[in-house]
Formats: C-alpha cells, sequence, structure tokens
C-alpha cells in the first residue's frame, strides 16, 4: 500500500468526510487499558467522546481515586459524593489495583463508615495492589498518631487477596488481627505500631519479600525469621507529640534480609541490629537526634556492634555517624586550639591502635555518603584499613577550614593516614560540592586528594560527579593533580542534582 505524504493525507480527508472514529474503532480492551491509566474522575468524564464509551469506565480493573488537595474544580464533599455513586456501578469482576489518595480539612471521622463501604466493594473483588493514603489537612495533627485517622477495618487486615499494600495516616487498632497471607510487598507510613502487630506481621505473612517501614513508632522488636523476606527500609523514626519517654529503641533480627536501608530523621532512638548474616546491600545514612532535637554522640559499642552485624554485605553506604565515633576523642582532643601534640609518634601508635580494634568489613563498594568534616579523617582510615576487599570506593569532598588547615600545615602529619588503606582501590568517585560561597577546591581539598591519589597505587579509574553545573572550577583543579598513569579519568557529562546528603 502507498503510505506516502499525499495519499496519507487523501485517506484522511476521505475518512473525516466519511466520519470515520479512530477512537472510537479501538477494541474494548484497549479502551479499558488506556482508562486503568487516568483518575477514575477523568475516566467518567470520557463519555462524552461517544455513545460507545458510555458504559466503558465500569469496566476499569485498576481504580486511580486521586483527590489532592486544592484540586481545581473537585470539593472535597464533591469527591466523596462522586465515589459513593461510582464504585457500586463497576461492573469488572476482579479489580487488580485500588488507590485512595484523598487529603482534605474535613474530618475523617465524618465519612468513614463510607469509607467502610468502599473498602468493601473492592475487597470483595479480590483486589491485589492497593494503596491507601488518607490525611486530613491539620498541620498540628501530623504527629498525632491516633488523632482523627481512619481505623483500618477488620476485612482489609485479614485479606488473602492482596499482594502489595501501602497505608499512609491511618491507624491500626489493637483489636486488629493482621493476617495477609498472600502478601508480598507492605509499606506503613505514619503509623503507630504495637509489638504485637509487628509479631503478626512478622509471623502470619509467610509470603512478604519487602517490609518498607517510614514516619514510624511504638514497637521494640522486629524479627525477620521468614526466607523470603529479602528486602527492609526503615525512614525516619519519630515519636507522638505527647511522648514523655526517657529512652526508646528498637532491636533488628532479620537473618535472611539481602538489602537493607535505615535513613531519615531517628530522634530519641537506639537502633540495636542482630543477626543479618545475609546482607548484600546496607545503607546506614540516617540522622540521630537526642530527644531535643540536638546532635549527640552514639555509644561506641553500638556503633561496633552495627559494623559487625553488616560486616558481610558486599555493597556499604554510611554516614559519617559511625565514621566520627570512632576517633573523636583522639580528633577532638587533639585539634582543641588550647593542646598541642608534643609527640608525633606517640599520635602515630595510638592511631595503629585504634586500627588494630575495629571490626574487619568485607565490603567490596563502599559509600561515605556524608561531607567528611573534622572528625571523620582518621576514622575513614580506621574504615578503609578494615576494608582488605574494598575495590570501589565514593566519598563528598567538602571544606572544612578549621580541620584541614590544621592538619595540611605539615603533611608530615598525614605519613600513616590512609598507609595500606588504599591498595587495592580500583574505582574512586568523588561527588563535589557546589554552593555560592564554596564554587573552587580549596588548598586544603588539594592536599587531600593529592594524597589519596597518591596512595592509591593500583587505582583504575577515577570518577569525578559534579552535584550541579557550578562546580567547573573545583573539576579542573581535580584534573590538573597528578593521578597514576594506568588510571582512567571520567568526568560525568550530567550534574548529580538531587544527591542528599547530610
Amino acid at each position: 500500500m502507498d503510505r506516502s505524504p499525499r495519499n496519507c493525507a487523501k485517506t484522511d480527508k476521505i475518512e473525516v468526510e466519511t466520519g470515520t472514529d479512530r477512537i472510537s474503532a479501538l477494541p474494548n480492551s484497549l479502551i479499558v487499558e488506556i482508562l486503568c491509566k487516568i483518575p477514575i474522575t477523568d475516566a467518567c468524564t470520557t463519555t462524552i467522546l461517544s455513545k460507545r464509551w458510555q458504559n466503558m469506565w465500569t469496566c476499569i480493573h485498576d481504580l486511580n481515586c486521586y483527590r489532592l488537595k486544592n484540586s481545581t474544580g473537585w470539593s472535597a464533599k464533591r469527591f466523596i459524593s462522586f465515589i459513593d455513586n461510582a464504585l457500586p456501578l463497576l461492573t469488572s469482576s476482579k479489580i487488580e489495583g485500588f488507590t485512595l489518595h484523598f487529603r482534605s480539612n474535613i474530618a475523617l471521622s465524618n465519612y468513614s463508615s463510607k469509607l467502610d463501604k468502599w473498602l468493601q466493594i473492592v475487597l470483595k473483588k479480590k483486589v491485589e495492589n492497593f494503596h491507601l493514603d488518607l490525611w486530613y489537612y491539620h498541620d498540628s495533627m501530623y504527629l498525632c498518631f491516633n488523632c482523627d485517622r481512619y481505623s483500618l477495618p477488620q476485612d482489609l487486615c485479614r485479606s488473602s487477596s492482596l499482594l502489595n499494600l501501602k497505608c499512609q495516616y491511618c491507624r491500626i487498632p489493637e483489636d486488629r488481627i493482621l493476617n495477609w497471607t498472600s502478601l508480598k510487598s507492605l509499606t506503613l507510613t505514619s503509623l503507630l505500631l504495637s509489638d504485637e502487630h509487628m509479631k503478626q506481621i512478622t509471623s502470619n505473612c509467610h509470603q512478604l519479600e519487602s517490609l518498607k517501614l517510614c514516619d514510624f513508632c511504638g514497637f521494640h522488636r522486629l524479627h525477620l525469621t521468614s526466607p523470603n523476606c529479602t528486602r527492609l527500609e526503615l525512614s525516619n523514626h519519630t515519636h507522638p507529640l505527647n511522648y514523655m519517654g526517657d529512652e526508646c529503641y528498637f532491636e533488628i533480627v532479620a537473618p535472611y534480609v539481602q538489602h537493607l536501608k535505615i535513613s531519615g530523621d531517628f530522634v530519641g532512638v537506639e537502633i540495636r541490629l542482630g543477626d543479618l548474616s545475609s546482607l548484600i546491600h546496607a545503607d546506614l545514612t540516617y540522622h540521630w537526634y537526642d530527644l531535643h532535637g540536638l546532635d549527640d554522640v552514639i555509644n561506641k559499642s553500638i556503633v561496633k556492634d552495627h559494623l559487625t552485624s553488616v560486616a558481610c554485605a558486599n555493597d556499604l553506604i554510611i554516614s559519617s555517624l559511625y565514621i566520627e565515633v570512632w576517633d573523636f576523642n583522639l580528633v577532638k582532643s587533639s585539634t582543641d586550639e588550647s593542646t598541642s601534640i608534643s609527640c608525633i609518634d606517640d599520635f602515630h601508635v595510638d592511631i595503629a591502635k585504634r586500627r588494630c580494634s575495629i571490626t574487619v568489613v568485607r565490603v567490596q563498594t563502599m559509600t561515605i555518603n556524608s561531607w567528611t568534616s573534622k572528625y571523620t579523617f582518621f576514622g575513614i582510615d580506621r574504615l578503609l584499613s578494615s576494608t582488605p576487599c574494598l575495590g570501589n570506593l565514593t566519598i563528598h569532598l567538602k571544606k572544612d577550614s578549621t580541620f584541614l588547615n590544621y592538619w595540611c600545615e605539615d603533611m608530615d602529619m598525614l605519613e600513616d593516614i590512609f598507609e595500606g588503606s588504599l591498595r587495592n582501590l580500583k574505582i574512586l568517585k568523588v561527588i563535589l560540592q557546589w554552593s555560592l560561597i564554596i564554587n573552587h577546591m580549596t588548598t586544603e581539598q588539594t592536599k587531600v586528594m593529592k594524597y589519596l591519589l597518591e596512595r592509591a597505587k593500583n587505582l583504575e579509574k577515577l570518577v569525578i560527579v559534579p552535584t550541579n553545573s557550578g562546580c567547573s572550577k573545583m573539576i579542573k583543579s581535580l584534573l590538573a593533580l597528578p593521578i597514576v598513569s594506568n588510571t582512567t579519568l571520567l568526568v560525568s557529562v550530567e550534574p548529580l542534582a538531587d544527591v542528599e546528603y547530610e
């Protein structure tokens, strides 16, 4: 068939003249799939396209019920009324996915009975993917876990059809029994979780493969003993507004978890890590604060236990929190303006002793996901010297004039730092900082990078990654440094704009 531009235009003209409707010519199955990709409020408006589409939206099997705050043309009351009338009209025998995203200034208690009815409808249709995000939009209620939040009904808590479940800003009453026998992925955000409910999740959900908790609180034990659960992510532990406790802690035992991530803010809580013998990837980049919101130093024994628990991981992402603890007392006393080091040899002996006491970590890839500070340099040395298999290192470069000026006045002071730590390093990635104040490498940073490159005798690749387009001067400074002759130098073309830092 001749599909030249001239003949195509002629064909289109004929179709317009004869009234051919290509959209209406689409098969029903394809039309339904299209409608499943848009919010149900928009899907219903497609009835005006043609007579054939008038009832097509009732066949959708993936429901996206969105009502964002300040949605144009959709008040909270109108949205509630619409969903209340639309859901009973659905003709599909099975619902694959149901997402209800609703935030308003109307108290949830005013329409909880309607929510129960909506959930009953989709649960009867054996819904598999379920995402519930309900928030009474009131700033003072954010951390009040049990204030006017929707209580999950028992039918939802024991649904055997659910494969993926996400719940945000809801509550689980104490009398609820959690028994998701087919569930593979569970994400709970901003929920107060009791030890009993955590026990039910870990013991009743035998098919669970991934567990993610965000903005959580309440429990003290998380023992994941199912061989199927290989992924655990914890983010932002917090307390209710009226929390008056002096000590909070929770322990993690997960012998089959392969991917562990602990990130965000952990306010006044102690994390205890137990058996994590199957770890492949570990990300420990959380911030620790005391209950008054001030930075503090975690007990050294806790840090050592954490590194012992993740020692089997191949890939480790770590924050400066762990590094600073190792040499906090040494560096603090040594860099104090009122204190002087009387004997450099004694200082080096102390460094050597500290190296010997650190837990051996068998990681192959490590990221120090924070700006290096004056309390991290010797800790980095100790950590690197304990990782004989390390071949890939990523570091973040930041100016800390007080520390670097002091130590870089005499590079002999750094003779033992990184000595032997970098013998197996093959790939070094440097993340560059840029700001309106610092847009070039300082003299101190240049000295430190030069020292690193001189010690990495077997380095094969140096990768420079800018955080944004303002790092050009810093890149030029790095390019001017001498590197090992067999090293390949790569500069990222695209700046890394969405990096999270401490």
